[in-house]
């Protein structure tokens, strides 16, 4: 019996490595992306840090976060202990929601289940990523200029961690809008990256550092399992 419980504990924590291996690498191949396109500036990073709990999310240059009740989306400092989330790095743990660092995005109280918009002014964006923790299925739908959709979908990871999730216009279109939901109003995302014009660019060391961060998280895990 306690050989047949170790190769059971021993088998769970191999998929959640793989896991948790294969989340770093879909954002980091995302990072990489960005970098070869830099060059137009227009790669874009945000992570929401410089947000203040509770505010709107409408200071971000050239993109929108709104519901579809016009309302928008708020800023969510999961360090104060206030949400049901941790930090995927490990510094603080209050729930089940998971964000990198301190601050997300979540789509506020008067949101439902037709999710947040988020909308590109430019409406020239060619890709699209995020990190996401939702207590359902979570879908990122892409609305390309041609009338188009592109959908990328996940599953539930309440109290597992943040996956990532990527969609991308076909050639000769682009992205105008991005739409994030759930079947509810039960998730957060995070570490958003694209391209589109008016957005802010990160430096390339920068895209670099959060990359070879998360390399090491993995690995870090990975040890200490």
């Amino acid at each position: 019996m306690l050989v047949n419980l170790f190769a059971e504990e021993t088998s769970e924590k191999k998929e959640e490595e793989m896991r948790i291996m294969k989340t770093m690498l879909m954002f980091v191949l995302a990072l990489a992306l960005s970098l070869v396109i830099v060059g137009s500036a227009s790669a874009f990073l945000i992570d929401f840090e410089d947000g203040v709990n509770g505010a709107p999310v409408t200071d971000i240059p050239g993109i929108s976060f709104l519901d579809y009740n016009g309302y928008a989306s708020l800023y969510a400092d999961c360090s104060l202990g206030s949400y049901n989330c941790s930090d995927m790095n490990g510094s603080y743990s209050y729930g089940g929601y998971y964000i990198y660092d301190n601050v997300g995005l979540w789509a506020g109280p008067n949101a439902d289940a037709q999710g947040v918009i988020v909308d590109f002014t430019s409406n020239d964006g060619t890709w699209f990523s995020t990190g996401y923790s939702a207590n359902s299925s979570f879908y990122v739908v892409a609305y390309l200029t041609d009338g188009s959709t592109v959908t990328a979908s996940g599953g539930n990871n309440y109290g597992v961690g943040m996956d990532f999730l990527s969609v991308a216009a076909s050639a000769g279109t682009y992205i105008d809008y991005v739409v994030l939901h759930d079947t509810g109003n039960y998730w957060v995302v995070d570490n958003m990256t694209g391209d589109a014009s008016g957005v802010n660019v990160p430096e390339p060391g920068t895209m670099m550092l959060i990359g070879s961060g998360l390399i090491g998280l993995a690995f870090a895990r990975r040890k200490m399992k």
